[in-house]
C-alpha cells in the first residue's frame, strides 16, 4: 500500500522510512522516552522496524511528525492494527512543541486519514492515569473515555475516537 504525505498548516506527516531512525532518536528524548516508557533507545529502533515490516504488511500507519517551516522530525503518530494492539493509537511529540497545537493537527490528519482509508468505525487508545497531558490532549480532540484498565505500568484510561463519517444506527 502506498501511504499519502499528509500536510496541515503546522506539521507535515510522512510514512516512517529507514532514514528517519536517527533523527526520531534524537528528538525522542528522556522525557518522552520516561513518558512511554522506553528505557532502551534499542528496543525502540527495533519497534520502529517492525512498524515498518507492519506498514509494509498493510496493518498499520506509522508517521512522523515534521514542522512544516523546516521540516524537521519532533515527533510520531501511529494507528495501529486492532488485532494486535489494544490502544491503537501510538504517539509522542518532542517537549519543546508542547502546547502548540502541532499535535492536535497531527491527530486530526492521521484519524481523517484512516478514517477514509479504512472505514473502521472507531480508533482506540491506553493512555496512564498519571500522564494527564495526553489524556487531556485526546479528549480536546474528542476522543471518550470508555473505561479504565490495569495496563502494563499501572492504570491506564481507556479512549475511543468514534468515526463520524459513518452514521450511528
Amino acid at each position: 500500500m502506498e501511504y499519502q504525505q499528509l500536510t496541515g498548516k503546522l506539521v507535515i506527516l510522512s510514512p516512517l522510512r529507514e532514514e528517519h531512525i536517527e533523527q526520531y532518536m534524537t528528538m525522542f528524548s528522556p522525557k518522552v522516552r520516561y513518558a512511554l516508557h522506553v528505557t532502551n533507545p534499542e528496543a525502540e529502533k527495533d519497534y520502529m522496524r517492525n512498524s515498518l515490516s507492519e506498514m509494509q504488511a498493510g496493518k498499520t500507519l506509522f508517521y512522523v511528525i515534521q514542522d512544516v517551516s523546516d521540516g524537521k522530525l519532533i515527533g510520531a503518530v501511529a494507528i495501529r492494527d486492532p488485532q494486535i494492539y489494544k490502544g491503537q493509537l501510538y504517539s509522542w511529540l518532542n517537549e519543546a512543541y508542547w502546547g502548540s497545537g502541532r499535535y492536535q493537527e497531527a491527530l486530526m490528519l492521521i484519524t481523517n486519514y484512516y478514517f477514509q482509508i479504512t472505514k473502521a468505525l472507531y480508533i482506540t487508545a491506553h493512555v496512564d492515569v498519571s500522564n494527564m497531558r495526553s489524556h487531556r490532549a485526546l479528549k480536546k480532540h474528542s476522543w471518550a473515555d470508555a473505561g479504565i484498565s490495569q495496563g502494563p505500568y499501572g492504570k491506564q484510561y481507556e479512549l475511543i475516537l468514534r468515526n463520524k463519517t459513518i452514521p450511528v444506527l
